[in-house]
């Protein structure tokens, strides 16, 4: 879809329909009010308009989705789909049609939206705005062209063939100009009508997938009364009330209904509200429906435990060859059954607790080793006592649909990565959503293995750094299942129970620049913190950061200078304080300060700089800071504190000037941002400067120190590709000249000169890499890690990232697992 503005015109073209070329002229617009004028609807032949005026305050991925979400609801399940979308910002706008009740449901509302944060805004109608014309766009048309594709391509699924796959509707190719939203129930019924109207087609459907499709009410299903489904699946919907679910489900008939993930399901009155319509299905969510239950599992079925499954104990424990192969579900169970938990796929494990284990597992316990009161014996662990278990094998048959645990750890993995900073984040990995119901034991090397393999095929050399704290690991020698991992360079062991170095050494060979091991038992062998880094450093080389601390040249830990009150205001922080500073040393450059500075803002020069030994030329530099001082106590004439407030952004320029040209080492700073909030921010850096002298023939530089402090308030919102980014300016400025101290001049230009800085004015920074990671996401529907390889070979450029997506599918180099 493409917009050509003209004046109070506004042609909007799509690829595949003729142009709707809004008037604006000829318009009646409507906003706060109740009631509008009936006959520009026209009867369904014009284009309106509605404008969401939410002025800037909706920005991000997610404002659209708040927007639309805000709109069903206020239309109260009537039909409408908003077409031609556009984002501004400040407004929003789409076209409809042929939706008179759902706008009647706005103007009942005064034309207000209430978001989901609480907060409400106000839309702008503009009724007949464009002409209707025959072969346009239409939305009934759109999604009956889908439905005729999905009924070409029907899925077997579970064993079942012809089965409808509606999930995710709303993401269909069809509707990349229309938004159909199955939310709606008017939306959700004209699409199950089009399905059981079209008698040639639903005659071969054997049931349907409606997944993850915001669905909030069943009663459109209604016009499939009467019909038998192989499958229902209506999983990871909005279905909150048990109530209404009993109530919409009695005239639905299916030999399998799934209800997960929808919010129903944690409610106290479910499953028991199901009672009524139990006898509609044979199972719900692979249970069979006579036993389901909040409780359920394969073992409470009816009857005794015991003769459910085949029992494997001390007596036939030679039986257990005879499940090498199977899919089933076997069971674990202790204290005559009271306690117990399910496993499948894991013969040689199961094998070992049979065959290595005798079915029998030692309990320990501590005891304390005779000796004097004052003694330093450690307890001994001993196992004298322990705990037999026996095996129920097969006690029920896997089904698709049923938890897998490599699906989910598979899922997990993709909630821990995060494509744009490149880092796989697996600390406390079993707290990861969707692994609630499967134990995860990364103490077990095996596991771990397992897991780190998955990972390193998944994202390869995607992943910079690995996180792992939190995980109770205790061997980490595992280079080898990380060797696709090509770019690891910070590897995360901290809070784990590794108690030798020599657990660890193997992860040399990946040439690490970050390591964290603080909060594992081998800390406590080094008395000083030079013996515990000369260890590290011994086996990482090429360590830089260890424990979160920078290591210096001499192998010592660094000491932490920098204060950041809110992780938020990093980039803002890094961003202004690297480019004011590049900028203010040349006098010539100054000049493009002027727009960093408020139209109302204050600076303040204090000059405290003593030399005992300055020359006449060097008093006359350091004369120049004094004429614009405003050194109270020093000050004769009081009146001079009103006149060196230099007030209002010329006179500030004009002030900042007349300064001599300087040169700033930028190791020498500390950075502290004490405040910010969206109102306000506050940076004060400390540092040195070289005053450069005009002939150094007869003159010398001078190394003087100085503190300045910034207070920033944010003027523009929602800038940048998303609308994600914000212009601040400066409202106050307070710099202090003095001396520096003993340790600034030792170090002062010590390690660099000026010329050496790197250059990062055209380096992309993080939040713009964001938005580019998310607009390419939107166009493409790729994941994520296969965003960030296209946007890393095309160089962070968006538009050559889209040429390298398009030529690698023309190369047919990207699977259909990339997208989502």
């Amino acid at each position: 879809m493409d917009i050509l503005r003209k004046k109070n015109h506004d042609i909007i073209h799509f690829p595949e329909h003729p142009s709707i070329e809004i008037n604006y002229s000829n318009t009646n617009a409507y906003t706060k009010c109740r009631s509008y004028d009936a006959k520009a609807m026209n009867q369904g032949f014009v284009w309106h308009q509605i404008v969401v005026q939410h002025n800037g305050k909706i920005c991000g991925s997610d404002g659209k989705r708040d927007i639309l979400d805000a709109l069903f609801e206020a239309v109260n399940n009537e039909e409408i789909y908003p077409i031609a979308y556009r984002r501004g910002p400040k407004e929003d706008c789409f076209l409809v049609r042929q939706c008179q009740s759902a706008l009647d449901k706005l103007f009942a509302q005064k034309l207000r939206l209430r978001l989901p944060n609480g907060h409400s805004i106000s839309i702008l109608v503009q009724l007949n705005v464009a002409d209707f014309h025959q072969g346009q766009i239409s939305p009934i048309t759109q999604i009956t062209k889908a439905l005729s594709q999905l009924y070409n391509s029907m899925e077997r699924y579970n064993g079942e063939d012809g089965i409808l796959n509606l999930s995710q509707f709303g993401r269909n190719p069809n509707f990349a100009d229309v938004v159909v939203n199955l939310g709606n129930s008017g939306v959700l019924e004209r699409i199950c009508n089009l399905i059981y109207s079209n008698d040639e087609k639903f005659r071969n459907v054997n049931g349907i997938l409606m997944k993850n499709n915001g669905i909030k009410t069943l009663a459109p299903l209604k016009q499939f009364t009467g019909v038998e489904f192989a499958i229902l699946d209506l999983r990871d919907n909005k279905l909150r009330s048990p109530e209404r679910i009993t109530r919409e489900l009695l005239p639905l008939q299916a030999d399998e209904l799934m209800l997960a993930g929808n919010p129903v399901i944690n409610t106290n009155k479910f499953p028991d509200c199901l009672s009524p319509v139990l006898k509609n299905f044979k199972r719900i969510d692979g249970i069979p429906s006579e036993n389901y239950s909040k409780d359920y599992s394969p073992l409470n079925k009816n009857g005794d435990k015991d003769s459910e499954g085949y029992r494997v104990d001390w007596s036939n424990r030679s039986d257990i060859n005879n499940f090498e192969y199977s899919n089933d579900w076997h069971a674990v169970m202790f204290d005559k059954g009271e306690h117990q938990f399910l496993v499948r796929q894991c013969f040689d494990q199961i094998k070992h607790l049979v065959e290595y284990c005798n079915l029998e597992i030692g309990i320990p316990r501590i005891v304390q080793q005779a000796g004097t009161e004052n003694s330093d014996l450690l307890p001994e662990v001993e196992m004298d006592s322990k705990l037999v278990y026996y095996l129920l094998m097969n006690i029920s048959p896997f089904k698709t649909g049923q938890v897998s645990p490599l699906e989910c750890i598979d899922k997990a993995l993709n909630r821990r990565y995060n494509a744009v900073d490149r880092v796989l984040n697996l600390s406390n990995f079993q707290d990861t959503e969707g692994l609630q119901n499967i134990v995860i034991n990364l103490n077990s090397i095996n596991i771990l293995s397992r897991i780190l393999m998955q990972a390193s095929k998944k994202f390869a050399s995607s992943v910079v750094e690995l996180r792992l704290a939190h995980n109770k690991i205790v061997f980490a020698n595992i280079p080898k299942v990380l060797v696709l991992m090509g770019n690891l360079r910070a590897i995360d062991l901290g809070n784990n129970w590794i108690h030798h170095l020599k657990d660890v050494n193997e992860l040399s060979v990946f040439k690490l620049k970050c390591l964290r091991l603080d909060g594992n038992p081998l800390c406590s062998k080094y008395s000083f913190a030079g013996e515990y880094i000369e260890a590290v450093k011994e086996i990482f080389q090429d360590l830089e950061n260890l424990d979160n601390v920078e290591i210096t040249t001499k192998g010592n830990l660094s000491s932490q200078k920098n204060y950041l009150c809110d992780v938020a205001g990093y980039d803002l922080t890094q961003e202004f304080v690297t480019r004011y500073f590049k900028t203010f040393e040349c006098v010539k450059d100054r000049a493009k300060l002027k727009d960093v500075y408020h139209d109302n803002a204050m600076l303040t020069l204090t000059c405290n700089y003593l030399s005992a030994n300055s020359t006449q030329k060097t008093r006359a530099r350091i004369g120049v800071y004094s004429a614009v001082s405003r050194n109270i106590l020093k000050m004769r004439d009081l009146a001079r504190a009103y006149a060196t407030v230099h007030y209002g952004r010329e006179e500030i320029m004009a002030t900042i000037l007349s300064l001599p040209d300087v040169s700033f080492d930028m190791l020498t700073f500390t950075t502290d941002t004490t405040i910010h909030n969206d109102r306000l921010t506050a940076i004060t850096i400390n540092g040195v400067y070289l005053d450069q002298a005009k002939d150094h023939a007869v003159d010398t530089d001078v190394v003087m120190a100085f503190s300045r402090t910034f207070l920033l308030t944010p003027v523009k919102h929602f800038l940048g590709p998303l609308n994600k980014g914000t212009s601040y300016k400066i409202i106050n400025d307070q710099l202090n000249i003095l001396n520096p101290t003993a340790a600034q001049t030792k170090i002062a230009f010590k390690y660099f000169t000026n010329d050496k800085i790197a250059d990062d004015e055209n380096e992309t920074s993080l939040t713009t890499k964001e938005s580019m990671l998310a607009m390419l996401q939107e166009l493409t529907h790729l994941k994520s890690v296969w965003c960030t390889r296209c946007l890393e070979d095309a160089g962070w450029d968006l538009q050559k990232a889209l040429e390298v997506f398009i030529a690698l599918c023309k190369n047919d180099e990207i699977s259909d697992t990339a997208f989502m």
